[in-house]
């Protein structure tokens, strides 16, 4: 994680916890927020039924987080649990001595810029048989990086277009990604995280 971010994850926490703090500015983290990265790692990797606990208790964190965090609505805005957690298994890796919750504020509050502020709706991306939800911002990220990568020309309305289909299946293709899901999370990941091909 960026050095640069640590400002934010101070500024997350204490937005966050302004109320819930004794007299000393301290509160109780529950669960298995207090387990080290390292225990972390080790359950993920010998696949662990307890790390089902990580997920659990990281899905009600961000939604204390969405609860509470000014001029926000939801601060994952494309990234699912499995997603969250293989970030989390690659930071702890490298941080075994963090506890959980550290860990998983500092990505929080990573992913706050991008953040999903306020809910304008969500449109349905199909791919065969299985639909999906994705915010509109989202779409309209996807058309944005798309429209920088020349592979569309629409418009950025959020709307699940032809067009749009057409220039995802050329971006998959040019990055052999499998063509049978639209907004994946590895497509999504490679589209708006990482440096993907454009031809």
């Amino acid at each position: 994680m960026k050095n640069q971010h640590l400002l934010i994850i101070a500024a997350t926490v204490l937005s966050f916890s302004a109320n819930a703090l004794d007299k000393n500015g301290k509160y109780a983290i529950k669960g298995v927020g207090n387990a080290s990265c390292a225990q972390f790692v080790s359950l993920t990797k010998n696949d662990d039924p307890q790390k089902l606990l990580f997920a659990g208790w990281l899905n009600g964190y961000m939604t204390a987080h969405n609860q509470h965090l000014k001029d926000n609505f939801d601060v994952a805005s494309w990234e699912n649990i499995e997603t969250l957690g293989n970030y989390l298994l690659k930071h702890c890796e490298k941080n075994p001595t963090l506890s959980f919750f550290q860990a998983s504020t500092q990505m929080l509050s990573e992913m706050y810029p991008n953040r999903i502020e306020e809910f304008v709706g969500a449109e349905n991306a199909a791919s065969g048989k299985q639909t999906q939800k994705v915010y509109v911002q989202v779409i309209q990220r996807v058309q944005q990086r798309l429209t920088e990568l020349s592979l569309y020309s629409g418009a950025t309305d959020g709307k699940m277009t032809a067009d749009l289909k057409l220039s995802i299946d050329k971006f998959r293709k040019a990055n052999e990604l499998p063509p049978h899901e639209f907004l994946d999370q590895q497509f999504l990941h490679l589209l708006l995280m990482s440096k993907p091909n454009s031809k």
